[in-house]
């Protein structure tokens, strides 16, 4: 089978570019039409104590790393 040489080059790099862009911009779309029907809500704010160093409900002791880290 032969090659085809007289392809232009810049019709080559659109063709790649929209590649990337079409999807991209159906995934942007259909998220802002879910935001705008409400399927997708914006996350609730924290409570107010949540950033206060009296509770212990937003950070770990020192050496309980949880799962992903070695305990010493």
């Amino acid at each position: 089978m032969e090659e085809a040489s007289n392809t232009n080059p810049l019709l080559v790099g659109l063709f790649f570019v929209l590649r990337c862009i079409i999807p991209l911009a159906i995934m942007l779309g259909l998220s802002y039409l879910l935001k705008r029907m409400g399927v997708i809500a914006e996350p609730p704010k924290p409570p107010p104590d949540w950033n206060n160093d009296t509770t212990n409900n937003n950070h770990l002791n020192h050496g309980e790393g949880g799962v992903a880290h070695a305990k010493s």
